[in-house]
This record gives structure tokens, sequence and C-alpha cells, in this order.
């Protein structure tokens, strides 16, 4: 069985003023969330009629579905989450914690994976994976676990349960594995750019490339990863680099592919245009200090978080009214689907 790990965290009134200010600048969008997110009520169909649900409840409810999830935790706003979501976990029998993100990293955890204090803040990306880590099943039995953010809802089981079936094929080779979301074109639907890159990894899923041979990906919600073999300290970082749009973030991400040994990194992507998947993969597992794996496949929903803004507001919940969420159409999610 699989332990899962939903990521439901909140940051502070000053760094969301910061990234509010961030999302205005650099992608020209405004920030409207001001409450705790995980808990943000969306409108959606459910057997025909309209219901309401927090944000992490959707994603709860697939986990609670899928047969290989043994043990769920959570990591966020203990009260709030437990005054909301009490009800909801008490129908399940799968065992369900939730894990106060403002508790302290204990001394053993901090000993056993080698974490730097000043790197690692307790209530931090990195500091509620370990914690929810240590409470899950997968724990005491040094393996992978599924680490799931709490602000994808659009995210399916169908999607999750393909995922998890790839991923624990490549589990004894590769400590960190994470979904490739295939976009097509030049944009999705919320208007985000894809990481364009060579898929040298065999695993076809379109013939539509652009003029260099590349084709598009984003990260979704989902990541199989076992902390015991890699450098947890890095994860902050890694986290903090994901928007690449902003040109300080660009910047800072070059010079450390640099000090990795890989100093033609912007020359490769932004004039060459040729950086490949595998390439991005070698990249990663030395900025780790472990060994990552990317699996491309197919969902672009999937990759449809809410960060915040406006306009993920209103086109995540347009989606959302407008289908029924366990009624997706059979279909797979490898290379052989279109």
């Amino acid at each position: 069985m699989i332990s899962a790990v939903v990521m439901a965290g909140y940051n502070n009134k000053w760094a969301v003023k910061r990234y509010a200010k961030s999302v205005a600048e650099h992608y020209g969008e405004k920030f409207i969330e001001t409450g705790y997110k995980p808990l943000r009520e969306f409108e959606t169909l459910q057997k025909g009629r309209s219901v309401r649900k927090p944000l992490i409840q959707f994603t709860l409810e697939k986990l609670f579905e899928i047969e290989q999830i043994g043990d769920i935790v959570i990591v966020g706003h203990q009260m709030l989450l437990e005054q909301r979501l009490r009800k909801f976990i008490q129908q399940s029998d799968k065992p369900c914690k939730i894990i106060n993100q403002n508790t302290r990293i204990s001394a053993d955890l901090i000993r056993r994976f080698r974490i730097v204090a000043r790197k690692v803040k307790y209530s931090s990306i990195a500091g509620n994976m370990i914690k929810g880590y240590a409470a899950s099943g997968a724990f005491a039995e040094k393996s992978h676990a599924l680490f799931v953010a709490a602000d994808s809802p659009l995210t399916t089981r169908r999607y999750i349960e393909y995922f998890l079936g790839a991923a624990t094929g490549f589990s004894s080779e590769f400590d960190i594995i994470v979904p490739g979301v295939l976009i097509e074109g030049n944009a999705d639907k919320l208007g985000r750019t894809p990481l364009k890159l060579i898929n040298d990894t065999g695993m076809k899923l379109s013939d539509e490339k652009d003029a260099y041979g590349r084709q598009g990906y984003r990260l979704s919600s989902l990541m199989y990863a076992n902390p015991h073999g890699f450098d947890v300290n890095t994860a902050n970082t890694a986290y903090n680099l994901r928007k690449c749009v902003n040109p300080n973030v660009q910047l800072k991400l070059f010079r450390i592919t640099r000090s990795l040994g890989y100093a033609n990194v912007y020359s490769k992507y932004f004039l060459r245009r040729d950086l490949s998947i595998s390439e991005v993969e070698n990249i990663t597992s030395a900025f780790f200090g472990g060994r990552l794996k990317i699996i491309p496949v197919r969902d672009v929903e999937s990759s449809y978080d809410y960060d915040g803004t406006d306009l993920e507001f209103l086109r995540i919940g347009e989606i959302l009214r407008n289908r029924e969420p366990d009624a997706d159409e059979p279909r797979r999610w490898d290379g052989r689907s279109k």
C-alpha cells in the first residue's frame, strides 16, 4: 500500500503580499485569495445537482477512492481543517491524520534527514513534507510516498492511478518521480506557458512539435518521492524556482545550474533551443542529490492548480461547474492516448 501526503500549508500575510505583487508585475493577474486557500469553496456538479465544497476536498475524495492508497496525512492549518473536514474524513475507513504545519521538526527527524535549520523552516514546504512523511506509513518502511498538492481540484482519480502505476515501476531506480504534463501550443487555458523540451524519453505522446523539435511540459499536483534518497535541504529552493517567468528567478536558476557544472543551460534553452528531458533530469538529480525521473503524461487539467488569482478562480470554477467529477470518460494516460 502507498502513503499519500497532502500538502495544504499556508504562508504568513507578508509572504502573501510579496507573492501578490510578483503575480501582478510578472503575470499581469490579480491575487484575490485572502483566507486559507485549501478551504476556498468551488461549485461543481455532483449527480446532476450543484454543490459547493472546499478545494482540498476534491483531492481527498480521489485519494479515499484509490485502492493503492493505504493511509493519508494532511499537513496544514490543523484547527481549520478539522473543523471543516471532520465529518467528511470520518466517512472513510482509510486512516487519515491532520498534522499542524506549525509543529516543530523533531530532533530525530533533523538528525535522520540531516536538516539544516536555516534552509528548512519548520512551516516551509520542505518542513511540511518531512513532518507529513514522518507521520505516514511509508516512513517506517523508508519507502516512497505520494505527495499531493491540495490546490488542484481538476486532478482525476484515473490520472492519479495511472501515475502511481507508472511511478512504482521506476521506484527502485529513482528517488523522485514527477509527471511532465504535455501542453500542446504555447500556453494552456490559464495562459500559463510550458517549459519547451525535446522528448528523448522514448515515451511518445504527440507528433506535434515546434520548429526546434520541442514539446511543452508543466508539472502537476503529484510527486512520488522518498526523502531518504535525496537532500531535503534543497526542496525549498526548488519550490521557489518553479515560477520561471520572473527574470530574477531565471537568473538565480542559471546561476545554480552553472554551479552544478551545466554552464550552457541558458544557451541551450533560449538560443540553441535543444534542451532535452534527460538533460533536465540530470541537472535536477545533481541539484537534489538524488535520482530524479520525469514521466511524460497527458491530462492538461491536472496542471491547473489554484494559486489564488482571479483568472484561475474563474477558469477552474467554470470547468468544475460544467462537468461531473466522477464521470470521467474512459481513456488512457500513456503515449497511445489522443
